[in-house]
C-alpha cells in the first residue's frame, strides 16, 4: 500500500530545492491518491503544495469533473488552479496524443522557475509504456519509458510513484474511504494503453504473476544504460559546442554517422525539444551536415527547426514569429535596464565589452526595422556579417548606436573600435524567453 512518508522521501530525492510542488490532478484514482498522500505529509515538504487541473473538454462531464476536483482540494486545503485547453485536430498520432500534447503545453506554461509538476504515474503505467514503445519499434530512449524526473518549461517534472503498483494506490484510497472519478475512456479498448491494461497484462500475469515488476526492473536497467550513454553524448556535444556554444558542423562530421545523429538528438532533448522520428532525424542531420556550403538546409518538424549558418547549427521554434512593429529608437545611458517592446536591456561589468565612456555619453537603441537612414543600415549590415548574426535573428535583437554608427549587438559582440578592457557586457532578455543573450 502507498506509504505517504516514503512518498515524501522519494519526492524530496527527485526534487531537491523545489520552489513549489504542483500536483497534476485529474480527479482519477492515481492523482487522487498522490494528492491525498502528499497533503498528509505537506509539513515534510520544504515548499508549498498546490494542484493543477486541465480540462480538455473532450468528455461531456468534464465541467463536472473540474468542480469535483475543486471540492476535493477545498477539503484538503490545497490551492487548485484550473486550466481549459483546446485540443487541435489530431494529425498522425490520434486524439489521445493530441490531448497529451495540449495538456503538457499547459503544464509547461504554468510552471515557475524551479517548480515541480508532480505526476501520478505508477509501476503499472511504466510497464504499459514499455510495452507500447517496444511494439512501436522504439530504441533505447523509447524503451526507457518514463523518466523519474526531467526538465519541463521553466521548472521540472517528477514521478515519485513509479515504484508503487496500481493496487497499492487503490488500497490506500480504500483504507481512507476516498473515492475518485472514473473516466470512461480508461475502459475503452480502442485505446492501445487500455487494451494492454485490460487484455494483455492480465494474460502475462497468469504466467508470470510478477510481470509488472519484471518489466519495471527491465526499464530500470535500460535507464542505467541510457545514463551511461548520455555521459558520452554530453562529452561529444560539449566538444561540438566548445567555441561558439552552437554545435559546429565540422566537429559533428568527424563523428560516425550514427553518432552524429545521436549527438543531435541529445542536443534537442537537452534543449527541451521533442525530437522528430528517427528516419526524419537521420535524413535531416545528413542534409544539415553534408550539403554544400552554398545550400541552406534545415530540419523542421512540429516541435522545432534546425538551421545551418556559417558552419554551425541553430535550434529555433517551429516558426520564427514575425517581429512586432519596431518601437521608436530610444536614448540609453546604461544606469538601469531599459524595457523595450520585446524584452529588457541591461549592462554589467565584464573583463571585456563595450567602452563604458560610450554608454556614459548615451547611445541610441533601435531594432533593424526602425533604422531608416540608408548609410546606417549598410553599416549595420556589415556589423551583422562581421559578428555572424544569423539572418532570422536580426529583426528580434536591439542594436546600440553611437554617433549614428552601430557599435554592439547583444549576444554577438562589439565593433572593434568600441571595445574596452574592462568593458560592459550588454544583456538582452527577450520577454518570452527563460534565458537571455549576453554581449561580451
Amino acid at each position: 500500500m502507498l506509504d505517504p512518508g516514503l512518498l515524501a522521501a522519494r519526492l524530496l530525492a527527485l526534487a531537491p530545492g523545489a520552489a513549489g510542488y504542483r500536483v497534476a490532478f485529474s480527479g482519477g484514482r492515481d492523482s487522487t491518491a498522490l494528492l491525498h498522500a502528499l497533503a498528509e505529509v505537506r509539513d515534510q515538504l520544504p515548499a508549498p503544495l498546490t494542484a493543477i487541473h486541465v480540462d480538455h473538454g473532450l468528455q461531456i462531464g468534464s465541467a463536472g469533473w473540474a468542480r469535483q476536483c475543486q471540492a476535493v482540494c477545498d477539503r484538503l486545503g490545497v490551492p487548485l488552479r484550473q486550466l481549459r485547453v483546446e485540443v487541435p485536430q489530431p494529425a498522425g498520432e490520434g486524439l489521445e496524443a493530441a490531448a497529451r500534447q495540449a495538456r503538457y503545453e499547459a503544464f509547461s506554461d504554468s510552471l515557475g522557475a524551479d517548480e515541480y509538476l508532480v505526476l501520478g504515474h505508477h509501476a503499472d503505467d511504466q510497464a504499459e509504456t514499455f510495452l507500447l514503445r517496444a511494439l512501436r519499434g522504439g530504441g533505447l530512449h523509447g524503451l526507457c519509458a518514463m523518466p523519474p524526473a526531467r526538465p519541463l518549461g521553466r521548472g521540472w517534472l517528477a514521478r515519485p510513484l513509479l515504484e508503487v503498483p496500481r493496487a497499492g494506490l487503490t488500497a490506500y484510497l480504500q483504507s481512507r474511504d476516498v473515492g475518485w472519478i472514473e473516466d470512461p475512456a480508461n475502459r475503452d479498448p480502442s485505446h492501445d494503453r487500455v487494451y494492454l491494461r485490460e487484455r494483455v497484462l492480465p494474460v502475462l500475469a497468469e504466467r508470470w504473476p510478477d510481470a509488472a515488476d519484471r518489466l519495471q526492473a527491465g526499464v530500470a536497467a535500460l535507464q542505467a544504460d541510457q545514463a551511461l550513454l548520455q555521459g558520452y553524448l554530453d562529452a561529444d556535444l560539449a566538444s561540438a559546442r566548445a567555441r561558439s556554444g552552437q554545435p559546429a558542423v565540422a566537429e559533428l562530421r568527424r563523428l560516425a554517422p550514427y553518432r552524429r545523429q545521436a549527438v543531435v538528438r541529445h542536443w534537442l532533448v537537452r534543449s527541451g525539444f521533442r525530437p522528430p522520428p528517427g528516419r526524419r532525424l537521420a535524413e535531416g542531420v545528413r542534409a544539415l551536415l553534408e550539403s554544400g556550403p552554398n545550400a541552406q538546409p534545415e530540419l523542421c518538424w512540429a516541435e522545432g527547426c534546425i538551421r545551418r549558418y556559417r558552419g554551425h547549427l541553430y535550434l529555433l521554434p517551429p516558426q520564427t514569429p514575425a517581429p512586432d512593429p519596431s518601437p521608436a529608437p530610444c536614448h540609453w545611458s546604461g544606469q538601469k535596464g531599459v524595457r523595450l517592446a520585446g524584452g529588457l536591456l541591461s549592462a554589467h561589468w565584464s573583463p571585456t565589452g563595450l567602452d563604458p565612456q560610450a554608454l556614459a555619453r548615451g547611445v541610441m537603441v533601435a531594432f533593424r526595422g526602425g533604422v531608416v537612414d540608408s548609410s546606417a543600415r549598410r553599416r549595420l549590415q556589415r556589423l551583422y556579417q562581421r559578428l555572424g548574426v544569423p539572418p532570422w535573428q536580426r529583426d528580434h535583437i536591439p542594436i546600440l548606436f553611437a554617433a549614428d554608427h552601430p557599435v554592439a549587438v547583444p549576444g554577438y559582440g562589439v565593433a572593434p573600435s568600441w571595445r574596452a578592457r574592462p568593458g560592459l557586457r550588454i544583456v538582452w532578455q527577450p520577454a518570452a524567453a527563460a534565458g537571455h543573450s549576453s554581449l561580451s
